[in-house]
């Protein structure tokens, strides 16, 4: 039986190791997969995603502890994106929670699943007080052979029905569907695309992989490596654990507290992050765009008003979409506005204007496509609402 990894030896797939696994890195040169991922779709394996299943009566509250967001609100079927919290209100990691009939799965693209187990046991220690009276099935999936592929793209969800039919289209976000071949569909994603992640067997997956290869060329699909997340994610940011997993910063540093459930019961982190989103002094992550041409602009370098050094300068690229130098800074508070001008950012070699800028940076195609309306494929139809 083919594997995922033969196929991507097979093809020459760049290789490198994220999250313990070994996973392409890239196919292409990146500027092929990033405009596949913006305009089409790009086909990614997702095998480093670890896949942790709770199952049991009370598997709820013990899932519920671990993480930020309120599982209570889920249903079979459905899923919800959380943070993991240290003790101290720092971000460990981000996690869906796919709700089963029978339990839960995590699935993580920067926490090992030993790691997750590990954190599911130490909230065992409170079992009394969150009145779990069955130890929930604690297991990693990887164990049974499982792991996970992404279509990402304005036309994903078009190349996906080809094989699941128009549930497909129909899929809601944050909901997933169960196949014939018994793997789950899961629609999500962090970059502002159609994204729908299959998960199950390997020998499921990459039967799918290549199903999907072949109906792609119509849709001029390509295949791609995890390097594709580098610009995705500072176009449209999110949490990305492969450049801030080694960072102590917060969900009010990094405004996402939009994922943090504040009013459910406890949970890991609740107390400090409680009490660091009452401190006004906290600085805060805005996005910055140059509002002229330069040389370059990298992490580390200083964010200036006047004078002043008022942050600093997390990440930072050159965005193809806007054809600008764009950034992620960390920033005081009081500064901490969209669309604001006046800033400089002083590099090694030169000083850039620059303006704040509201997040995401760009207006994705996916938002003007509309699967009941347009086609890449159907002459008949429009391609997009542009």
């Amino acid at each position: 039986m083919t594997s995922l990894n033969d196929i991507h030896l097979k093809n020459n797939a760049m290789m490198g190791i994220y999250n313990g696994y070994s996973i392409p890195f890239a196919y292409n040169e990146p500027m092929v997969e990033y405009k596949a991922m913006r305009e089409n779709a790009l086909l990614v394996d997702y095998s480093h995603v670890a896949i942790v299943s709770v199952m049991g009566d009370d598997a709820w509250a013990l899932v519920n502890h671990l993480v930020s967001a309120d599982v209570s609100i889920i249903r079979d079927e459905q899923g919800i994106y959380s943070l993991v919290l240290n003790d101290d209100g720092t971000i460990r990691g981000d996690v869906y929670v796919l709700c089963a009939a029978d339990g839960y799965y995590l699935l993580s693209e920067d926490i090992p699943a030993g790691e997750l187990i590990e954190r599911l046991n130490k909230s065992l220690q409170k079992a009394d007080e969150l009145d779990i009276q069955e130890i929930p099935e604690i297991r990693a999936m990887r164990e049974e052979n499982w792991g996970a592929i992404l279509l990402e793209g304005p036309y994903a969800w078009e190349v996906m029905a080809e094989i699941h039919g128009f549930d497909i289209i129909g899929l809601p976000y944050y909901e997933y569907m169960s196949t014939d071949d018994e793997l789950m569909i899961f629609r999500c994603g962090k970059h502002g695309e159609f994204a729908y992640m299959a998960i199950g067997q390997q020998p499921a997956l990459a039967e799918q992989w290549q199903k999907l290869v072949d109906i792609g060329d119509k849709y001029r699909l390509q295949t791609g490596g995890l390097d594709y997340q580098i610009i995705a994610r500072v176009e449209n940011p999110c949490w990305d654990g492969r450049s801030l997993a080694h960072s102590t910063l917060n969900p009010i540093e990094l405004q996402m507290q939009w994922a943090v459930q504040y009013d459910k019961e406890d949970f890991v982190g609740k107390a400090a992050v409680e009490a660091l989103s009452h401190d006004t002094h906290q600085s805060k992550m805005i996005g910055m765009i140059a509002a002229e041409a330069c040389a370059g602009i990298y992490a580390g370098d200083r964010v200036m008003v006047d004078g002043n050094e008022v942050g600093k300068v997390v990440k930072a690229l050159f965005s193809p979409a806007l054809q600008r130098y764009i950034a992620l800074a960390l920033i005081d508070n009081e500064y901490a506005w969209s669309d604001i001008s006046g800033f400089h950012i002083q590099t090694a070699n030169e000083k850039v204007a620059a303006q704040t800028k509201g997040m995401p940076f760009i207006y994705n195609l996916s938002m003007l496509v509309s699967p009941t309306e347009h086609s890449y494929i159907d002459t008949s139809k429009r391609k997009s609402a542009v």
